[in-house]
């Protein structure tokens, strides 16, 4: 486990240009986005004064008076976001492909391995995407939909709030819990795939046996490199803290680091991917087909 894990943090680091190039696949996606929202805000309240109290934090009046002000104006954006996410959801399959297929070949690892990964497992991906997305969407309403239905009798119920906050607490971890066993066994299944070109249902079935029976190296693995990335965010949110955007300089400089942790955690993505294939089959597999 300690080996799977060291190379994957060195296949990650090694294909940083691999990570560069899914960085401006997310870039472009979000910018899309972005300059519409811009425009939205310019031609709304670009020259209003009200939002310079949002440079000191969030302000809940000032976004209050803004959507019953300018909701008419923010209506059509916010119906095009559900086709951003369609779109967004389609290069995701194609940025997981491309990553897996050079976390499977280390070696011969490229930009142009990349983009021939994710077109060549396009295809297959995308349904064994849908598939782990059905369920991670059944396991949520499993989860939270009880917790919904209870939470306002246990406030009546009970004498202190604190039994609610840690049922939901609880019923969080347990819900975390399941995404994460979802997630191993969804990278698990498209890397049979990938090493053997199995149908769709023997690779859920051999991404399954494996996570079943090396459970706790794959649980450790995730929990490292997730720990990794909560490190990530606490530095990033700490050194926000200690200044604030509260200047267009600082909102420059605090843009750039920002980028620089998301660059950052798509490595510890493909590190991830990376440490799995080696535990799961060595670093000498079969070729991917």
């Amino acid at each position: 486990m300690r080996h799977a894990y060291l190379q994957g943090i060195k296949t990650g680091l090694l294909q940083w240009r691999i990570t560069a190039s899914v960085y401006l696949i997310q870039l472009g996606l979000s910018l899309t986005l972005g300059i519409q929202i811009y425009e939205v805000l310019q031609a709304s309240i670009g020259h209003s004064l009200e939002i310079n109290k949002l440079m000191h934090g969030y302000d809940h009046t000032v976004l209050t008076d803004f959507l019953k002000v300018h909701g008419a104006s923010i209506t059509p954006l916010l119906g095009q976001i559900r086709w951003l996410l369609l779109l967004w959801l389609l290069f995701s399959v194609f940025i997981n492909g491309g990553l897996l297929y050079c976390a499977a070949e280390p070696r011969q690892a490229s930009v142009r391995l990349f983009w021939q990964g994710g077109a060549v497992y396009f295809w297959p991906f995308l349904k064994i995407g849908l598939f782990f997305l059905l369920l991670a969407l059944a396991w949520t309403l499993l989860i939270w939909l009880p917790v919904a239905l209870v939470i306002q009798p246990s406030l009546e119920y009970f004498s202190s709030e604190k039994y609610t906050v840690w049922l939901v607490l609880i019923a969080l971890i347990v819900w975390l819990s399941g995404l994460g066993i979802l997630l191993l066994w969804s990278v698990l299944s498209r890397l049979q795939r990938l090493e053997y070109g199995m149908p769709i249902a023997k690779s859920l079935a051999g991404g399954w046996r494996i996570f079943r029976q090396n459970k706790l190296r794959f649980l450790i693995l995730l929990a490292l490199f997730t720990g990794m990335q909560v490190l990530l965010v606490t530095v990033y949110f700490l050194i926000q803290s200690y200044s604030g955007m509260t200047s267009p300089f600082l909102i420059v400089l605090f843009f750039l680091i920002q980028q620089g942790f998301v660059f950052f955690r798509i490595q510890l993505r493909q590190m991830l991917y990376a440490a799995m294939h080696v535990a799961s089959f060595g670093e000498n597999p079969p070729s991917a087909s």
